[in-house]
């Protein structure tokens, strides 16, 4: 039989979102690197004088202890950990860090094993804190995101036909999952091409370590392909729109348009 969770546990969390719950109280999605994505009861947290209040939020590390309720735990305590400051400073990484929240929170069910992907989550928040590119960062967390909850897109080989698909001659299939060679692309018509820059930075950001993967170069136009394909696959996986991926794309266009 599987083991109880004890009645009062202590963990570490990464706060997903919240929603208001009555007159005082919030409805916390917390992301557990034992007990998987749980929702838990912050009751007052509303409250001026809450003990609660500002270490409940999104995008904050956090250490709460739960207390079993008959439907919900309930928050006794919280201490914020890490609140990414510069994160939260600075429009796009803010915006960047609630679209990876918003996937984490799509692609997760309650209760299931969520180890990896609060690794993957942790890291990439502190990546964005210490300065990292932010189309890196987001990038590498898609990818990697897809291929822990088994939906690896595959870029080296045809998706239809598993031959090898030249960059230089390469369509894509978001339903699909990845790059389709000139020959079948013709047979689905779903299919887009697919610039040669933009596979072979995929290709790259896939396959080597963060760090390496760290040195490419983007330009402008070049990061904002990488991010079309990227998030039209992810709302084809996760199979809804997402919001916080309209924000970002909206934000970013209207930045290339002042720095223009």
């Amino acid at each position: 039989m599987p083991s109880r969770i004890p009645r009062v546990t202590k963990t570490e969390a990464l706060v997903l979102r919240h929603r208001r719950f009555g007159d005082a109280d919030r409805v916390v999605t917390l992301l557990t690197p034992h007990r998987g994505k749980i929702e838990a009861l912050a009751k007052g947290a509303l409250r001026m004088k809450s003990r609660l209040a500002g270490h409940l939020e999104p995008i904050v590390h956090v250490e709460v202890v739960l207390a079993q309720g008959r439907s919900l735990d309930i928050v006794t305590q919280a201490q914020t950990l890490e609140g990414f400051r510069t994160v939260r400073e600075d429009l796009d990484r803010l915006t960047t860090a609630m679209y990876l929240l918003e996937l984490v929170d799509r692609f997760t069910v309650e209760h299931a094993d969520a180890s990896g992907l609060y690794a993957l989550l942790h890291s990439s928040l502190v990546r964005l804190a210490r300065g990292d590119g932010v189309q890196l960062v987001s990038r590498s967390f898609e990818l990697v995101l897809l291929d822990v909850t088994g939906f690896r897109p595959q870029w080296d080989q045809c998706v239809a036909c598993t031959a090898s698909v030249p960059a230089e001659d390469a369509h894509w299939t978001a339903t699909g999952g990845g790059a389709l060679c000139a020959s079948c692309a013709v047979r689905h018509e779903e299919a887009a091409v697919i610039d040669s820059r933009v596979l072979r930075v995929l290709r790259a950001i896939q396959q080597l370590p963060y760090e390496e993967a760290a040195r490419i170069r983007l330009d402008g136009e070049l990061a904002g392909r990488l991010e079309l394909v990227m998030h039209t696959l992810m709302r084809s996986v996760s199979e809804r729109e997402l919001k916080s991926a309209q924000f970002v794309s909206t934000a970013r266009r209207a930045a290339l348009v002042e720095e223009g």
